[in-house]
């Protein structure tokens, strides 16, 4: 089967995702000018949205949240439907597990029209880790991304392979099915330590719910806040903090118990 371009769809609030689509893209191989972006990560995605075409070769990454694909992400890959085209999912974790994310990748692609051909469950630095408590510290690293890399060119020899869509096999991928209920969080946000903050706006900038507003200060709308902790990460006066009790202990506990560095693993 011969494909025109790669488009990607991603959502990566801390680009640990968006790091490792674009490695899977360079290592298929295809002229960079036939890699389409498309970043759903900020609230203003649809104004910049690529169409894809029927010959294109889609990669669909997101984060994993407590096991599951984070439900924004889940949310706005909904607004496509496609026709058909080979797909690569890609989940990125923070060195604990990935436990169902990519079931739950795979049944958003089915349901969206697409044909998953081959999956990949990458690590990034978790969302929650801090120099004091670090978990998958400064990941995707060099291995990472060239692991990346050589997942792209079995792609490509995959899809070189495959003659008509009916002769597809069916992508198996780790994980329960049907779905679980998703597992819930302790409510908490991150809000700003104001003597620290010089009002430079990144954390509205980059927030990727628009959770961030203005009002004497930057504040946080609670109900908007999904944890992510990009403005955690980018502040650059370390002014956006989440004074969550549960949090801390959590964060403790994946220090500790997810040391062991975890590698990629992928499925095709």
């Amino acid at each position: 089967m011969k494909f025109k371009r790669v488009s990607m769809f991603y959502y990566s609030p801390t680009h640990t995702t968006q790091k490792i689509v674009y490695e899977i893209a360079a290592g298929i191989g295809i002229d960079p000018q036939k890699v389409i972006e498309n970043n759903l990560t900020y609230p203003e995605y649809a104004s910049s949205l690529i169409a894809v075409e029927p010959e294109d070769l889609v990669i669909i990454g997101a984060p994993v949240y407590a096991g599951r694909i984070a439900s924004q992400a889940l949310q706005r890959f909904a607004d496509f439907k496609f026709a058909g085209q080979p797909a690569v999912l890609v989940a990125v974790y923070g060195n604990r597990n990935y436990d169902d994310a990519l079931i739950d990748l795979r049944e958003y692609a089915l349901a969206a029209g697409l044909r998953p051909i081959a999956a990949g469950a990458f690590v990034g630095e978790h969302s929650y880790s801090t120099k004091a408590f670090p978990v998958g510290r400064g990941r995707p690293d060099i291995d990472d991304k060239q692991a990346a890399r050589d997942f792209g060119r079995k792609i490509y020899e995959k899809v070189q392979s495959l003659s008509t869509k009916l002769a597809w096999p069916e992508l198996k991928v780790p994980g329960v099915f049907p779905l679980p209920e998703r597992r819930l969080i302790p409510p908490s946000f991150a809000e700003t330590v104001h003597e620290r903050c010089i009002q430079c706006g990144h954390c509205q900038e980059i927030c990727p719910t628009g959770a961030v507003y203005f009002k004497k200060g930057y504040q946080t709308h609670p109900d908007l806040c999904t944890i992510c902790c990009a403005c955690l990460k980018e502040c650059p006066r370390h002014a956006r903090v989440i004074d969550s009790e549960h949090l801390q202990k959590f964060r403790e506990m994946l220090a500790s118990t997810c040391a062991t560095r975890r590698q990629p693993e992928i499925f095709i």
